[in-house]
């Protein structure tokens, strides 16, 4: 059993009789606080107090009340604060928090103002509200203020209202002797919650223009934002200090944000480290460290927000960039068999300009890797160019430029479909693989060997089908010590010459060797008419002429494959037309029918028999048509 002493139970009355009594002058000071201070003067002081903290005019709506209890507060009801045309600003309830013991001594000291669901209504086309802020933040001497359940709606003209921004929950505490202020804001905005804070720690220097200590945060659910440094606001805001900023998913920020994403896939993982500079409307993020689906670079970014598009310039390097998250960068489709058909779509290239340099020492596209590379993306009034200065790729040397613009809209279609694009290539290539650099651009698999390629194209359409369609241009091609994958010429031609009329079935089966290979095409209306276009090797030569559907993606060529004759041979050279039609991915390959027969001594006689008919059958025609014409000049007349 606890026992206690006379001493302890002395100490206990002594403490409750002091507690008992204070408690009993506390509710005397609160019964005779109204006799010191009068109803009329405290409502005056809660309303100047609110006017100050927020910075805007008062109008009292509500019938204003004096509480004690749990503390001292003037309820001031519902308030509407004055706003140009096209806003409106109104709070169901505010409540000032009064300092008690200043209140004893017949002043009125507001500690707080508290705001209980204000609505801000805008209208019409600006979304600025024409809040007073900056003397709030400014002023020293203003009570804190705190912001619960607040909303920001937008009202059309049709008087439909729209909520833009809920929940909003905010602070504004006096820290550091009341020489910086700490802000802090909690709202949903588009189904997402929000968090911000913001500490600047002088804020009158702040506010005249004086650079000052800053840190502030933002967050969302998967994305956050820090910086940490100096700032000033004065006439024109300056920053300068560091900032990190990364999110779990790039495109779901955009996504959240109302934005597009260049790309229908990737913009996954991002974090960006780096030095920020605000200063004359100018953003510089030097020593940047950026990284986005694991491609991490490093650099330097500038923006300029002061012209009529926001211009973005930078300058990153880094070890290896893949563009796999990006999905894949051929122009066919998914079955390789036909030009992309799926819709172009630019419009998002007239966001802003931009001025950006890379250099990798890796690039993978796809199956195919670029090594040393250096490239940049020029994009001004909507008008894209991508360049490769110089890479190496398919074992040879690459350059090449790509411009992309969007076409003049259809006003009949635009409501349908977007407009598509104009496109401009012009690439080179010297001394690549052509095998692999054929296949990954055009999936075509006939040639292999070491070659040089150039091509100057443009066209425009609504899909790569359609810019193939209407291509012009021209494209040269110059390889050696290769093959044509499809058909053996050699070997045919020695069957030809063995037994014509065995070879006059398909020839695919395969391949021929060559030294040289010189082909020249001339393209206009997606149909490259081909120049040029010999081969030769040291078994057969081969020249050919005719056309290539480039829309279409099928050949119509005929051509002459040539043996040479043999040393010491009884026969001499074997010289056999053919021809070449279908897809370029499958063509057949027929030899000319009449010469076959021709070298075939076993239908040689028939054709011959064939040929004498023939002309033994046209002479009879002739004689038949002449004959009544000689009777006519014999006869007598009458």
């Amino acid at each position: 059993m606890l026992r206690v002493g006379k001493n302890t139970r002395r100490a206990g009355l002594i403490a409750a009789s002091v507690l008992g009594a204070g408690a009993a002058m506390l509710l005397v000071a609160m019964a005779v606080v109204p006799l010191l201070v009068p109803a009329a003067e405290l409502r005056r002081v809660a309303a100047h107090a609110l006017a100050g903290s927020t910075g805007q005019k008062v109008e009292i709506l509500g019938e204003p009340s004096i509480r004690l209890l749990p503390s001292p507060r003037v309820v001031l009801g519902k308030v509407s604060f004055p706003l140009p045309a096209g806003q409106s600003l109104d709070a169901e309830n505010v409540v000032t928090r009064l300092d008690l013991l200043q209140l004893l001594a017949g002043r009125v000291v507001v500690n707080d103002v508290i705001v209980e669901h204000p609505t801000l209504v805008l209208t019409g086309e600006g979304m600025a509200p024409a809040l007073g802020i900056a003397p709030v933040l400014a002023a020293t001497d203003r009570p804190e203020l705190r912001i619960v359940d607040g909303t920001i709606a937008w009202r059309s003209s049709s008087g439909l209202t729209r909520e833009l921004v809920s929940g909003i929950t905010a602070s504004l505490d006096r820290v550091l002797d009341r020489a910086g202020i700490a802000v802090a804001v909690q709202f949903d905005w588009r189904e997402q919650p929000v968090n911000a804070t913001l500490f600047i720690d002088d804020i009158t220097a702040f506010m005249a223009g004086t650079p000052a200590p800053m840190r502030a945060t933002v967050g969302t659910d998967g994305a956050r934002a820090r910086f940490h440094g100096r700032a000033a606001l004065g006439k024109a805001p300056t920053m300068d200090g560091a900032v990190t900023a990364d999110a779990d998913s790039l495109r779901d920020l955009f996504d959240w944000a109302g934005m597009e994403a260049p790309t229908r896939s990737g913009f996954g993982p991002f974090s960006l480290a780096s030095r920020l500079k605000l200063e004359q409307g100018e953003v510089a993020l030097t020593e940047a460290s950026l990284d986005l689906d694991g491609n991490r670079g490093d650099g330097g970014l500038l923006v300029k927000v002061s012209g009529p598009r926001p211009l973005i310039q930078g300058t990153f390097a880094a070890d290896r960039i893949t563009l796999a998250p990006y999905g894949t960068m051929r122009l066919t489709g998914g079955d390789r068999q036909g030009w992309d058909r799926g819709p172009l779509n630019l419009s998002a290239l007239g966001a802003c300009d931009l001025d950006l340099r890379l250099s990798a020492a890796r690039v993978d596209v796809g199956d195919t890797a670029l090594s040393t590379v250096a490239a940049s993306a020029v994009l001004s009034g909507g008008r894209l160019v991508l360049a490769i200065g110089e890479a190496h790729g398919w074992g040879g040397l690459l350059r090449a430029s790509l411009t992309l613009a969007p076409t003049a809209p259809d006003p009949a279609a635009i409501a349908r479909r977007p407009s598509g694009a104009e496109l401009q290539l012009e690439a080179e290539a010297n001394e690549v693989e052509l095998a692999r650099a054929l296949d990954d651009i055009g999936g075509f698999r006939r040639i292999e060997g070491t070659g040089t390629f150039q091509v100057d194209v443009t066209g425009a359409g609504r899909s790569i089908q359609d810019i193939a369609t209407n291509l012009q241009g021209s494209a040269v091609l110059t390889a050696a010590n290769g093959y044509l994958n499809g058909f053996d010429v050699a070997q045919l031609l020695q069957r030809i010459e063995r037994r014509p009329l065995s070879a006059g079935s398909d020839w695919r089966g395969g391949r021929t060797a060559f030294a040289d290979l010189n082909g020249r095409i001339a393209i206009s209306d997606g149909v490259g008419t081909v120049e040029e276009l010999a081969m030769r090797g040291p078994r057969a030569q081969i020249e050919m002429t005719g056309s290539l559907s480039i829309a279409q993606r099928s050949l119509d060529l005929a051509g002459h494959a040539a043996l040479p004759a043999a040393k010491g041979a009884k026969t001499g050279a074997i010289d056999l037309p053919f021809s070449v039609r279908g897809p370029w991915n499958e063509p057949s390959i027929m030899a000319d029918p009449l010469s076959l027969i021709e070298r075939s001594g076993a239908a040689l006689p028939l054709l011959e028999a064939v040929k004498a008919r023939a002309a033994a059958g046209a002479e009879r025609a002739m004689d038949g048509a002449a004959a009544p014409t000689d009777d006519r000049q014999q006869a007598p007349a009458n």
